[in-house]
C-alpha cells in the first residue's frame, strides 16, 4: 500500500511476488528486489549476490540500499508486533490498495 506513496502502481505492486520474471521491471530493478527479498527472508546475502550489487553500486549506493532494506525491515516488525493502523494522512494519500504479496 505504501509503495503508492513513492510513485508505484498496483500493476507493479501486484508482480512483485514474481517480479524475477515480470517485464514492468528492468534488470536493476530485480536485482534490488531480489536482494531485500533474500536479506528479508534469510538475513544473509551469497558471494555471488553481493557481487552482482558490487558490479552495480558504487560502495554509498550499496550502504545505502543495505540500510534502506533493513529500516524497511524494522519498521515492517514493529508495525506486526503491535498491528499498527495506516494514519489517516497516509490512507488519504496511498487509498486502499491491497499489500504486497511477497511472504504469503
Amino acid at each position: 500500500m505504501l509503495g503508492r506513496s513513492i510513485g508505484l502502481k498496483d500493476d507493479e505492486i501486484a508482480a512483485m511476488a514474481d517480479s524475477q520474471s515480470s517485464t514492468l521491471f528492468d534488470a536493476t530493478d530485480r536485482l534490488v528486489l531480489r536482494y531485500a527479498e533474500v536479506l528479508t527472508r534469510e538475513n544473509r546475502v551469497s558471494d555471488d549476490l553481493y557481487a552482482e550489487l558490487a558490479a552495480r553500486f558504487p560502495d554509498n549506493e550499496l550502504v545505502e540500499l543495505c540500510f534502506t532494506v533493513g529500516l524497511a525491515a524494522l519498521v515492517n516488525r514493529v508495525h506486526a508486533t503491535f498491528r499498527t493502523d495506516v494514519d489517516d494522512l497516509t490512507r488519504t494519500v496511498v487509498g486502499d490498495a491491497a499489500f504486497c504479496p511477497i511472504g504469503r
